[in-house]
């Protein structure tokens, strides 16, 4: 079987990369022959994004398109994004190629026509959805059978990690927001040995900022994505405005706070009643971090089985379709 792997890959976005290698991981593992989409075309493998030809191609010679995690069919980040993924969906049913949406989140989707296009497309019954969070399985499945609770993709890379750097800073900062920079002079209250460290390239500016005024360390290659995760798991706590460096701690057990970041409160919810762990500011926040301190959120093993689980069927729904198709 050969498959079209896609979704939010070569622009050295941290989360995004960690699920891509954990897709790869997969397929390579499986014998399964792939073709992956990225910015713009490395290797024979490889096919350009925005290339039409080259992914109409790839789409007709494929079995099947699988994007492989994120929060894709979502138009708050981009319209233009939410059309591209619904399009690349809909020319591969076009085509009658199934399409699996593998530890996807949905929405939100906040324009009217963009929300018509999304129940078109899980309507469809060549779509396949394993969602990573409950809110968009509950959607999901009034809308199509074909629909599983799953993991977040980039779990079975963190558990190929098997060696671990020295703890050397109190905090890690994943900044976002601009209009957040004067906020986080507060923590020079509570940690001394502070880096702050962008997960995407969008992020950096602020990261300089926040760096210079808490006169911490600046880690100023968001593109490496080993580098990222050596830094989260050098450090003793963690303050983000991204979802997967929260994920990785929770899976390492590193205590987390998780700020204005609904994507990870959705994920969590299935693993955790606690608020503790996700907050909109930095009110209260001595109160937080002694509190996640003394008793962190610590999820490797249902993480773990969850993503056995969920990788078991995506592998036995690739062999079903496969069969259909011979």
């Amino acid at each position: 079987m050969k498959v079209l792997l896609s979704g939010y890959y070569g622009y050295g976005n941290f989360g995004d990369e960690l699920m891509r290698l954990s897709m790869e991981d997969f397929f390579k593992k499986y014998k399964i022959d792939y073709t992956i989409a990225l910015s713009k075309s490395v290797s024979k493998d490889t096919i350009s994004r925005f290339n039409i030809f080259e992914l109409i191609g790839s789409i007709f010679d494929s079995d099947a398109l699988v994007y492989g995690g994120g929060g894709l069919l979502q138009d708050i980040t981009s319209s233009k994004s939410f059309l591209y993924y619904a399009a690349t969906i809909n020319i591969a049913l076009i085509f009658k190629k199934p399409v699996i949406l593998f530890g996807n989140s949905l929405g939100p989707v906040r324009k009217s026509y963009n929300r018509h296009i999304l129940r078109s497309i899980l309507r469809n019954k060549r779509v396949y959805l394993f969602t990573r969070d409950i809110v968009s399985f509950n959607y999901a499945k009034r809308l199509n059978s074909n629909t599983v609770l799953s993991c977040d993709p980039a779990v079975r890379f963190l558990k190929t990690v098997t060696e671990f750097p020295e703890k050397k800073f109190d905090l890690i900062l994943i900044p976002r927001k601009a209009e957040n920079i004067e906020k986080y002079i507060i923590l020079k209250e509570y940690f001394q040995n502070i880096i702050v460290c962008p997960t995407q390239e969008g992020d950096l500016r602020t990261s300089l900022l926040v760096s210079k005024d808490l006169g911490a360390h600046l880690f100023d290659q968001p593109n490496d994505t080993e580098g990222v995760l050596r830094n989260i798991l050098a450090s003793k706590f963690i303050i983000t405005e991204r979802f997967h460096p929260a994920l990785v701690g929770a899976y390492f057990g590193i205590p987390f706070i998780s700020l204005e970041n609904s994507k990870a409160e959705r994920f969590f919810r299935k693993y955790t009643k606690s608020r503790k762990p996700f907050a909109k500011d930095l009110i209260g926040i001595e109160e937080r971090i002694l509190a996640l301190k003394q008793e962190p959120l610590y999820l490797k093993e249902i993480l773990d089985k969850e993503a056995d689980e969920s990788f078991k069927k995506l592998y036995s729904l690739l062999i079903k379709l496969k069969s259909f198709r011979s």
